[in-house]
């Protein structure tokens, strides 16, 4: 997608960043943005997992790179 000048960022969890790693090696993609959110999200309740993804919607905006500014509104 950014070859197409498109922003583009894969959200995975840490069980899964090295295997994300290594994918877009192989695939030529190495800089490929890569947002890593906590593991495991599935045994989590409701209300942790609202919490992380507030925690994470900033930085993951950040990484597909909007200025901090615009991020941070």
């Amino acid at each position: 997608m950014a070859s197409r000048g498109k922003a583009a960022v894969v959200a995975v969890t840490q069980e899964f960043e090295a295997l994300a790693h290594t994918m877009a090696a192989n695939a030529g993609r190495a800089a490929l943005r890569i947002h890593v959110l906590p593991y495991p999200l599935e045994t989590l309740p409701e209300d942790e997992v609202r919490g992380i993804a507030r925690q994470h919607y900033r930085p993951l905006l950040r990484a597909f790179g909007l200025p901090a500014r615009v991020a941070d509104e």
